[in-house]
């Protein structure tokens, strides 16, 4: 059995930016998908590729659990073992535009700068995941 995802799907998309969403119901097992594929988002205007993301504003919601085990968390990718951007418990919103955001971190020469959405194996089956992250498009 495997987790039932809905995207992730891109909401807006600009030079400056992306905003992006995901629904997520838990099997049980755990999981990890794809949040933000750095290489897949759009070139900017002078044709320059995204080379990383730098987490702006979240939105979410984990429901259904006991609250021991309804959380997710947001990661960036690496080779070594991803690297935990933030938390996710319960529901709310976090601004980070204040201080320029949650820069991707650089201290491993394996990072993939990709943004990973994470399920933990303690979920219960039909937790329910709902998570609309703002990151800014770094070049």
């Amino acid at each position: 059995m495997a987790d039932t995802v809905t995207g992730p799907t891109i909401l807006q998309q600009n030079d400056k930016r992306v905003t992006i969403k995901i629904v997520n119901q838990s099997d049980g097992t755990g999981g990890t998908t794809v949040f933000a594929d750095v290489s897949a988002l759009a070139a900017n205007a002078q044709g320059q590729s995204c080379t990383t993301v730098s987490l702006q504003r979240v939105w979410w919601s984990c429901s259904n659990g006991d609250g021991q085990d309804s959380f997710a968390r947001l990661d960036y990718e690496d080779s070594d073992g991803d690297i935990p951007i933030v938390t996710l418990i319960d529901s709310g919103y976090w601004d980070f535009r204040e201080f320029g955001g949650i820069p991707a971190d650089k201290s491993s020469n394996s990072n993939q700068s990709d943004v990973n959405f994470v399920v933990p194996s303690t979920a219960d089956s039909g937790n329910m995941y709902t998570v609309i992250a703002e990151f800014q498009k770094i070049y």
